[in-house]
C-alpha cells in the first residue's frame, strides 16, 4: 500500500509538471486575452496570479483585465460544450 507521503510528492510533481513557467520573451509578447481564452475554454480556474508571478521576474506586467476577459469568453465556450453534450446523452 502507498502511504500519503508518496501520494503527495506525486501530486505535487504532477501540478508542477503542468506549470512550466515563462520566459521572458513569452511574458513581453504574450496576447494575454488568448492566453485568457485558452485557459478558460479548457476548464481551468483563471491563472493570471501565477502569470503575474512568473513574469514580474522580468519586471514584465501581466495585462490582467485583458487575460480575464479572455478567461470569460474561454469559460463560456467550455460551460456550452459541456451543457451540449449533456444534452446529448
Amino acid at each position: 500500500m502507498v502511504d500519503w507521503r508518496m501520494r503527495y510528492a506525486l501530486l505535487v510533481c504532477l501540478s508542477l509538471a503542468g506549470c512550466a513557467g515563462m520566459t521572458e520573451n513569452e511574458c513581453r509578447v504574450a496576447d494575454w486575452s488568448q492566453l485568457g481564452e485558452r485557459d478558460g475554454i479548457t476548464g481551468n480556474q483563471p491563472r493570471i496570479e501565477v502569470y503575474a508571478y512568473q513574469c514580474g521576474r522580468y519586471q514584465v506586467a501581466a495585462a490582467e483585465k485583458a487575460y480575464l476577459d479572455g478567461w470569460w469568453l474561454g469559460h463560456a465556450e467550455f460551460v456550452r460544450r459541456a451543457d451540449s453534450m449533456e444534452g446529448a446523452q
